[in-house]
């Protein structure tokens, strides 16, 4: 796979760009070895490829974002429920251009009785901050667990990406897998992936990424039994679908509900 850029498919025939298989934004340690810690390494992309992935930017700030939305301290709803209402502090490792990736409309120099009044919301971009910081998070992280997969278990690149993720916000740090997945290194705090094959050829992964854990099924056999038993494990949980024939179309993907 030296030569195949993992995120479209094709030969990289000129020079390669790395791209690491766990983003460098969920990493705060030093890298690439550490002591207790597992690293991911790189894989090769075109650079046209690696750089296109903007989500990948966003990634930790999306994640900071599904814990602040799910703080009653930090979030203030309108009656309408049309109108959310962040509480700055909340958000202070926001830069603007954070802000403006989210589509948050900033109103801290903005008078009240303004802001309040409908006629402020015309023209202006209409956003569901969970659900767009959930896709951007999941975007990323099924890129990172495909990659771990290439990187370390499959010996060709899938003619056609079929994954389900069932993902769950809160407090996961306390929950840990290794009893039942076997002891694995952490890529960082807070940052653990467990994978597993099962005998169709369809793989499992659980990855935690700070506050956020998925359940991830990468179904590269053509049974749907595995598919359909995740399925009905997590019947209470929130099920979303990817299909493409390149990881690059995870940009901008709406996940489709299963």
């Amino acid at each position: 796979m030296a030569h195949v850029c993992y995120l479209c498919g094709s030969p990289v025939t000129g020079k390669a760009s790395g791209d690491h298989a766990v983003p460098k934004q969920l990493i705060s340690r030093g890298q690439p070895k550490a002591k207790s810690f597992d690293y991911g390494g790189v894989l090769p992309t075109h650079p046209e490829c690696n750089n296109r992935f903007g989500p990948e930017v966003y990634c930790s700030k999306a994640l900071e974002l599904i814990s602040v939305l799910h703080d009653k301290n930090c979030v203030l709803k309108h009656p309408s429920k049309q109108v959310m209402a962040l509480n700055s502090e909340c958000l202070k490792h926001f830069t603007k251009r954070d802000l403006t990736f989210f589509k948050f409309i900033d109103v801290r120099d903005k008078d009240v009785a303004e802001f309040m009044s409908p006629s402020f919301f015309s023209g202006k971009p209409k956003t569901n901050p969970i659900r767009d910081a959930l896709f951007v998070a999941l975007a990323v992280l099924t890129k990172s667990a495909a990659a771990l997969l290439m990187a370390r278990h499959l010996k060709e690149l899938p003619s056609r990406w079929r994954v389900l993720a069932i993902p769950y916000t809160g407090a996961t740090n306390a929950h840990d897998f290794d009893s039942i997945f076997g002891d694995t290194k952490p890529f960082d705090v807070g940052v653990k992936i467990w994978l597993r094959r099962f005998n169709s050829g369809d793989w499992f992964a659980l990855y935690r990424a700070k506050n956020v854990l998925v359940f991830f099924l990468f179904r590269l056999s053509e049974t749907l039994d595995n598919w359909n038993g995740m399925i009905a494990r997590f019947q209470d949980a929130e099920r979303l679908a990817f299909e493409g024939t390149r990881l690059s179309e995870l940009i901008d993907y709406k996940w489709q509900k299963v």
